[in-house]
């Protein structure tokens, strides 16, 4: 186990709350921040443009980040596509695969907003969308087999949902689809960086920055096995090679995709956070959240009148007080002792409605999450509950 007193140093607002939300946005680290600084007290310049020694020390900068990312997942560099976040990597896949009338998509009712309503757009455009069921927050590959056609173009899959915590059998489901002829895109926010993660299976990956890499805001990339799958959609500066007034010629891929300025201060910094998830370890991270996990789903299920909804062992512990809003509980908690969790429907409302109308509290653990500060949220959860 890595050195928890040591790592907190890295984070200095946990000194002032017991922060319990790191599914919304981990914390970022002072490392990740430093980083970002100097590049604008030192060498600010823009990325690609220019032959200065500020512009070539900024671009060396920002590759390296897109260096060590692929290292971090095991893949070529060359195969990542720096984006906003999860949310704008699934979408440059929505966009841009050409799509015909009559193909289809299939995702499922434990995925995020961000990758359901990319697909549900698309029946504007003729596309068939297919919804795969749950049970428990799990979905089950037999569904998957059978809803699979010849019109299947794409199966778009969450590997950790972000309201239970549940894992999908996504190595199954791969299969399955491939074996069908249809490609799969994995939605990795609530995983990358949180447990093992081998991406090479897939053919689209879609990783947030600022959740289980660290990195700040803004952040993240999209892995993509075969170009030739996916279309320019953004057009603008830093993608062509030549332009005339007659046309104009794109630079190979990963360039082609990023177009105009960068959040260059960003992509530094996640460069920086990935080097501290990689120096902690996916695997001991994976081994102490899911024990913070195990710790929290003990202590609320003792409580009368808690109802937990994640199973035993998830890092992300969806609960409810029996006749308690969700907000009033959370506002409690933070109120009590500055205790930081969400509540609602957590931009998942298929999921999170069918649990609760109002859906639920939740509290999700990061690799700095303390067990003492685990204790404390169970203590004043039994408190809430008990002045009902």
């Amino acid at each position: 186990m890595y050195d928890l007193s040591c790592l907190r140093d890295e984070f200095p607002v946990l000194s002032g709350c017991i922060y319990l939300d790191s599914a919304s946005t981990s914390q970022t680290p002072k490392r990740a921040v430093e980083a970002m600084c100097a590049y604008f007290y030192e060498y600010a310049a823009n990325h690609g443009r220019g032959s200065h020694h500020l512009a070539r020390r900024t671009t060396e900068e920002y590759e390296r980040t897109r260096e060590a990312l692929g290292r971090f997942l095991g893949v070529d560099p060359g195969h990542l596509v720096f984006a906003k976040n999860a949310t704008d990597a699934i979408n440059m896949v929505a966009c841009g695969t050409c799509w015909e009338q009559g193909d289809e998509v299939i995702t499922t009712a434990v995925e995020h907003h961000a990758n359901l309503l990319p697909w549900m757009a698309l029946r504007g455009k003729g596309v068939r969308v297919k919804i795969l069921p749950q049970q428990n927050g799990i979905v089950d590959p037999a569904d998957l087999q059978d809803a699979l056609s010849q019109r299947t173009r794409l199966v778009a899959v969450t590997h950790v949902t972000n309201v239970l915590g549940t894992v999908q059998p996504v190595e199954e489901m791969t299969k399955i689809a491939h074996d069908a002829g249809a490609h799969i895109l994995l939605d990795a926010a609530q995983s990358a960086g949180h447990m093992p993660l081998d991406v090479r299976g897939f053919d689209f990956v879609a990783l947030p920055g600022h959740k289980g890499l660290l990195g700040p805001q803004g952040t993240g990339a999209l892995y993509v096995a075969d170009y030739s799958d996916l279309s320019v959609t953004c057009h603008g500066g830093g993608i062509v090679g030549e332009v005339t007034l007659e046309g104009f010629s794109l630079l190979p891929p990963p360039a082609r995709f990023e177009a105009g300025t960068p959040n260059i201060p960003g992509v530094i910094g996640l460069g920086a956070a990935i080097g501290l998830v990689g120096e902690l370890g996916v695997g001991e991270i994976h081994r102490h959240e899911t024990r913070l996990g195990e710790q929290a789903w003990d202590g609320l299920s003792s409580i009368e009148g808690v109802v937990v909804y994640s199973p035993k062992g998830s890092p992300v512990v969806s609960f409810n007080i029996t006749g308690m809003n969700p907000d009033d509980c959370a506002s409690a908690l933070d109120l009590r002792k500055g205790i930081c969790v969400r509540s609602g429907l957590h931009c998942a409302h298929p999921l999170a409605s069918s649990l609760n109308p109002l859906g639920t509290v939740r509290a999700s653990m990061g690799c700095y999450t303390t067990p003492e500060e685990v204790a404390v949220f169970v203590e004043t959860v039994e408190e809430i509950a008990g002045s009902r």
